[in-house]
């Protein structure tokens, strides 16, 4: 809703999941990310399906000139990162949350003016188990076709600042992030390499190298999940977003992100068929590569009965939004 320089969004959906009576051995703890407020609720949860109602963005956004301001749940495009994220805008997800369409969003406070060059301010309210709230800066301006920006701040309670980069070649678009972090007393270093590509309308693939040195190579799949960027346990990885148009209403969606140390592999391959301007379904299908006490596909043993690993799963669920 728009009203001369106001706008007021909403974006609400609803998942209907259905499964198999397959009831784990033990309670299974919710990890879905913390809000300052309450986004999301669950409509009803049985042995065989739930529904999750979630508010996906909800807004308020001021225009006067080259000054905008947004207060509430939004999208906050901090980095070039279409499948990493080298700076931590977002909260944790489990890795099984992939949509490319719907990018995450989160509490904040948007401060931009756009003049000679853009000026992007950001506060962010802590979320739980965060001792200090966090804010972003970035300073950005295209020069000769070359979108250049600078970036600072602080996140997940640690200092950052770095720079990034987008520009085309040929008829790809190549994206380049290198941010640095201060936490402990010591230097942390995050980076990553995306290069676009459209092959014909219906066909178009992303591809991305991370550096994450948060990581380490390690056995144990509890280790590594400290830092909210990147919820991997290694230090290199690869991944990729290929999708097909079949249909206007259809797509076909392969996603592949690789532990190149391991290494292991995690596949989602999912179809997303839109019924109508408000009603899609989707079904797919998680895939983990890997064999030992690799990331993906790996076990690593609680107990002599249960082993914890990365499950390979089948969905279908169905989304209402309005």
């Amino acid at each position: 809703m728009t009203y001369r320089w106001a706008r007021l969004e909403i974006a609400n959906e609803t998942f209907f999941h259905y499964r198999r009576n397959n009831p784990s051995l033990i309670p299974v703890p919710d990890f879905s990310p913390q809000s300052a407020w309450r986004p999301q609720w669950t409509l009803f949860d049985s042995t065989n399906a739930d529904a999750l109602n979630r508010f996906d963005r909800a807004f308020m956004q001021l225009e006067f000139g080259d000054f905008k301001t947004t207060f509430g749940k939004q999208v906050v495009p901090m980095g070039v990162g279409q499948i990493f994220n080298a700076v931590s805008q977002i909260q944790r997800y489990p890795l099984i949350f992939i949509d490319p369409e719907f990018p995450k969003t989160e509490d904040a406070a948007t401060f931009i003016w756009s003049g000679p060059f853009q000026v992007e301010a950001r506060y962010l309210p802590k979320s739980p188990g965060q001792q200090t709230d966090n804010f972003h800066f970035r300073m950005k301006k295209t020069i000769s076709g070359i979108d250049i920006a600078l970036t600072g701040g602080r996140s997940d309670n640690k200092t950052f600042f770095g720079g990034e980069s987008a520009f085309n070649v040929g008829q790809g678009l190549l994206r380049v992030e290198l941010v640095s972090y201060f936490s402990n007393q010591k230097h942390y270093g995050q980076g990553l390499l995306g290069f676009d590509y459209v092959f014909s309308p219906a066909w178009s693939s992303k591809w991305e190298v991370f550096y994450n040195s948060f990581g380490e190579v390690t056995q144990n799949p509890l280790t590594g999940l400290f830092h909210r960027s990147a919820p991997f346990q290694g230090t290199w990885y690869a991944g990729n977003v290929t999708t097909w148009e079949i249909h206007p209403l259809l797509k076909a969606n392969l996603v592949s992100i690789v532990n190149l140390k391991d290494p292991s592999a995690l596949f989602h391959f999912f179809l997303n068929y839109s019924i109508s301007n408000s009603w899609d379904l989707l079904a797919g299908q998680f895939l983990n590569v890997g064999s030992g006490t690799s990331e993906f596909g790996g076990q690593f043993r609680l107990t002599p009965v249960m082993s914890l690993g990365q499950p390979d799963i089948s969905y279908a669920a169905l989304r209402w939004y309005f």
